[in-house]
């Protein structure tokens, strides 16, 4: 015999689309409706928290606006809608310059110039010497032999022309020789006079000995050592600030400043050689003045510089210390004031406006919305696989996937346009601290939203998320990340203990003690101490989480409810109102159902306590699991009164009779608009079980009928689904422990205990259980849970003696049609039994 087949809620209009295009059919359709929601939300808030993107645009100011006010979109002006890092190319310039001009420039020492000119006076002068011998000797060979007493009497020699004029040649001779020999070149400019002197002296040992005595002057004075430069103009060219003697020889270095004594030019060392030489008894005091001043001529001429600049490495070394030099930034913090409304325009103005139009091309804005959308997919990502291994309620469905992206997207949004508000606030007011209005923004209201009405698994994954991509909203604040995160995982963990509306508020008065002193301890980590400016965002931190939070949830979760199908605990609690519309229509209906499932509700209450279930959820369940026995009461056993409706039925008729309460039920819950999870389980409650007293009768009807059909067992048994969380497995648990257990003549605690672990052993192993996550330890709390509270259900009572009721005197009877009946006043009394 056919059935109708059981009508479930009407699909949400995710799940409509996702059937329209094929998707959700097998695992790779479930993967691409995951992969599409997650693209969907990733997009949506990547474009959130990515600036530049809605922002203003950046004004494009030029030369010709100097000077001139700027007109702005915004009262506020123009602000940085992200963090930028802007160059400024004319002050880095300036500050290469400076580093430059801050490197002396490097002077090379040369010891060895004093020991060299040492050596070559000395060999010049011997040269000479040398050469005057020479001479004298081919001299005394040309002149004929004459007698001593000749020579001594010839004062005077007499030198014939010819003769003049080889000696006069033989001194030009000799003066350009010596001119090579300390000079380096034969017309070096040695004076006629000068040399005639040195020639008359004879080049002897003490002509040589002054000339060395001289230079030694020009490079040593009374403190020490003088180092010999080119010029004093060269210096103060080249080294106003001082310069670095670098010793090529010794390979030493020091920085001397401008007009050390240890440093003299050329000009300044010949005087010290005219000091010296005109003090008397210092040069030839026994010669006269013509070979002083030939000596004091040579020996001026002989000095040279030993300390040189070092162009290529003074160069190199600038070149070094420019490089050096980071390029000059100007950094612009998200929301930070560019340039004001009605401000006048200056050169500091278009080189910040240059280089953000610079660092915000189209490219950049494409790179900014990829990276934010990959930020947000890798963090959902990330997470949504740790949750899914370390906890094992953590399965959330495609509905609750569509829930959080719409939540985390909005949220994210409304910080975006609130960070908006509180920068115009700010711009106004601006003794009042930023962060004062970035705080007091309600950032826990969607963790909280989320643990009210889904699991404290999906508001940690939430809260992980949203904190993160807050953080990073506010200039990749860590601070207001940590503030979010802390605020959501309290604001989470309170929300369970919340029944009703004062709940909630007091929930969110513990979010905002505990935002305020996460605000606190923040502050005294970056080292801005309890300030005024502390104690202001402190203040509005715990007013956004104290009341702008449970406004938001308590504004938005009907929304949700009506939205989603969802049931927050405040909904719950309605629907476990005994005055509601179909609980009145089923105690009127069917009154023994009725009974039935407030016993059920009973039981599965303590129970899911024990497990950690939802009890408002398992209550509502059971209060509604048979409501479809409403609309044909009488074929059920608890509605009957002596008449058996099925005694003249086939049992295959009865068994689709009794299957329909489902169906009805299902349209019971679309009538009455009851929440997704109790109307899901009307049908789990029976899972894929039969109807076991007609399927046996039918089997025991075959018996003995040759030739008979075999039964079709599908007909007794419920379409399912089987339980899909454990609140529904509760109910289908308690709805046969309560029916089997009516039944019994002495309901004893053994004899309950023991039908308890028969019932339960029996659903577990027709793995009705299979698709919750019911464990076995859970199992055995149940059976504790259900086993104290049938003993307080079927609890003995003593028996009362004959005249201990109605006042020790015996109730009369009424006679009426020939039956005895019992007075108003004996029923009164037995129902107070």
């Amino acid at each position: 015999m056919d059935e109708p087949e059981p009508q479930h809620p009407a699909p949400s209009p995710l799940d409509a689309l996702a059937a329209r295009l094929g998707l959700g059919r097998g695992v790779w359709g479930r993967r691409a409706v995951q992969v599409f929601l997650l693209l969907l939300v990733s997009v949506g808030a990547g474009f959130v928290i990515s600036p530049g993107l809605y922002s203003q645009q950046i004004p494009a100011l030029s030369e010709e606006n100097l000077g001139k006010p700027f007109r702005a979109s915004s009262p506020a002006g123009f602000k940085a809608a992200r963090d930028y890092e802007v160059v400024h190319r004319a002050m880095t310039s300036q500050r290469r310059q400076e580093a430059r001009s801050a490197v002396k420039p490097v002077y090379d020492l040369n010891p060895a110039v004093v020991g060299h000119l040492r050596t070559v006076v000395r060999a010049s002068f011997a040269t000479m010497r040398q050469r005057l011998a020479e001479l004298a000797e081919a001299q005394t060979e040309l002149e004929p032999e004459e007698g001593a007493a000749q020579k001594k009497s010839r004062k005077v020699p007499v030198l014939t022309p010819e003769q003049q004029e080889r000696e006069r040649r033989t001194r030009e001779e000799m003066q350009a020789e010596l001119q090579e020999l300390l000079f380096g070149q034969r017309d070096a400019g040695l004076e006629a006079e000068d040399f005639q002197a040195l020639y008359a002296k004879g080049f002897s040992d003490e002509v040589e000995t002054a000339t060395l005595l001289l230079l030694e002057r020009a490079y040593r004075s009374e403190q020490g050592p003088v180092n010999v430069a080119g010029s004093r103009e060269e210096l103060a060219r080249e080294a106003p600030q001082g310069l670095t003697v670098r010793d090529v020889v010794n390979k030493g270095e020091e920085t001397l400043p401008n007009g050390a004594p240890q440093v003299a030019d050329i000009r300044e060392a010949h005087q010290e050689m005219e000091r010296f030489a005109s003090i008397p008894g210092n040069l030839l005091p026994d010669a006269p003045g013509v070979q002083r001043r030939a000596v004091l001529r040579l020996a001026k001429r002989l000095v040279r510089a030993n300390l040189t600049i070092n162009i290529a490495e003074t160069d190199a070394r600038r070149h070094q210390a420019a490089q050096a030099v980071k390029d000059a930034v100007i950094s612009i913090k998200k929301g930070q004031r560019v340039i004001g409304d009605g401000e006048l325009v200056n050169e500091g103005h278009l080189v910040v406006l240059r280089g953000m139009r610079a660092e915000t091309d189209r490219l950049d804005l494409v790179q900014v919305q990829l990276g934010g959308t990959g930020l947000v997919a890798l963090l959902v990502v990330a997470s949504y696989f740790f949750c899914m291994t370390a906890f094992r309620r953590f399965r959330p469905t495609r509905k609750d996937g569509v829930l959080l992206g719409v939540l985390l997207v909005g949220t994210l949004a409304l910080l975006q346009l609130w960070v908006s508000i509180a920068d115009a606030i700010q711009d106004r007011y601006t003794a009042l601290p930023i962060e004062a209005l970035y705080y007091v923004f309600p950032v826990a209201a969607g963790a909280m939203l989320v643990r009210f009405i889904l699991t404290q698994e999906l508001a940690l994954f939430f809260a992980m998320v949203f904190a993160c991509l807050a953080g990073v909203m506010l200039g990749n604040s860590l601070a207001f990340g940590i503030y979010t995160l802390v605020g959501s995982l309290v604001a989470a963990d309170r929300i369970v203990r919340a029944k009703d509306r004062v709940g909630i508020f007091r929930a969110g008065l513990v979010t905002g003690a505990a935002n305020t002193v996460a605000v606190l301890f923040l502050f005294l980590v970056e080292g801005k101490g309890l300030s005024a400016d502390t104690a202001i965002t402190a203040l509005s931190a715990f007013i956004g989480s104290s009341l702008a939070v449970p406004v938001m949830v308590m504004a938005l979760t009907p929304l949700i409810e009506m939205t989603f199908g969802y049931a927050s605990d405040i909904k719950l609690l309605e629907l476990a109102n005994l005055n509601h519309p179909a609980l009145k229509e089923l105690i009127v209906q069917a009154p023994g159902t009725y009974h039935h499932s407030i016993i059920i509700g009973t039981l599965v209450e303590n129970a899911a306590e024990t497990i950690g279930a939802n009890p408002l959820l398992a209550r509502s369940c059971a209060y509604y699991h048979d409501i479809g026995k409403g609309r044909n009461p009488l074929y059920f056993g608890e509605n009957q009164k002596g008449e058996n409706r099925h005694d003249s039925l086939a049992p295959a008729m009865s068994a689709v009779i009794i299957k329909r309460h489902v169906t009805e039920g299902l349209e019971m819950a679309r009538q009455y608009r009851l929440p997704k999870l109790v109307a899901d389980a009307i049908p789990q409650h029976h899972g894929t079980r039969t109807v076991g007293y007609f399927y046996h009768k039918a089997l025991k009807e075959q018996e003995g009928k040759e030739g008979a059909p075999p039964i079709d067992e599908s007909i007794y048994r419920y379409p399912g689904p089987k339980p899909q969380f454990r609140e529904a497995a509760l109910v289908m648990i308690a709805d046969a422990v309560e029916a089997s257990t009516r039944s019994m003549a002495e309901p004893t605690t053994p004899k309950l205990q023991g039908q308890l672990q028969k019932i339960i052993n029996l659903i577990f192993s027709e793995g009705q259980l299979d698709e919750c996550d019911l464990t076995l330890k859970d199992l055995n709390l149940i059976s504790q849970s259900f086993l104290h509270t049938l003993e307080g259900i079927y609890h003995t009572r003593p028996v009362y003696p004959a005249g201990a009721v109605g006042g020790g005197k015996a109730p009369p009877l009424v006679v009426a049609g020939g039956k005895a009946v019992e007075t108003k006043d004996k029923a009164r009394s037995a129902g107070a039994s």
